[in-house]
């Protein structure tokens, strides 16, 4: 009689080839997290960035003064606005637009200040800034230049793809 071999795996060579991925996966998710929360920090302070030229812009076209309004914290929000005090908190009819802590899942605003922008660019504007942080604890700057321009820094332990401040 002739035997006919079987090709393919046995169970014991299915289980250890399980393991040993099952492993690898064990130590790549700790660093897909980090990456995951160092991405929510960058796009939190790129999103602010953008709207602060977007404001300084917006005052230059317009013609008209437009204000930065912030409410740090936890559930932090800043709106960009046609008046001064224009809540973010509360939806009202000065507000060009409002970005609160809930669509930036994970970041708080330690700090910032409220901005005026005037409508023509004076240079030696006073240097304001915002400070964002992650769960992790790292940290982006958002400033202002003496002419009014946004950058993102990282004030302490480096962020890939940013300066430190």
């Amino acid at each position: 009689m002739l035997r006919r071999r079987v090709r393919g795996l046995t169970l014991i060579e299915m289980l250890v080839t399980l393991a040993l991925l099952a492993v690898l996966a064990s130590l790549t998710v700790p660093s897909f997290g980090g990456m995951l929360t160092r991405q929510r920090l960058k796009s939190a302070a790129d999103s602010l960035a953008l709207d602060l030229a977007e404001l300084r812009f917006e005052a230059a076209r317009r013609g008209v003064s437009l204000y930065l309004q912030t409410t740090p914290g936890r559930d932090w929000c800043y709106a960009l606005a046609t008046a001064p005090g224009c809540d973010c908190r509360i939806a009202q009819s000065c507000q060009i637009k409002t970005v609160s802590a809930r669509e930036h899942p994970g970041i708080t605003l330690l700090q910032a200040q409220n901005l005026h922008f005037e409508p023509t660019v004076i240079a030696g504007m006073a240097r304001r800034s915002a400070l964002l942080q992650a769960t992790d604890g790292s940290q982006l700057l958002v400033g202002l230049s003496a002419l009014g321009r946004p950058s993102v820094c990282a004030p302490q332990s480096p962020v890939p793809g940013y300066t430190r401040c």
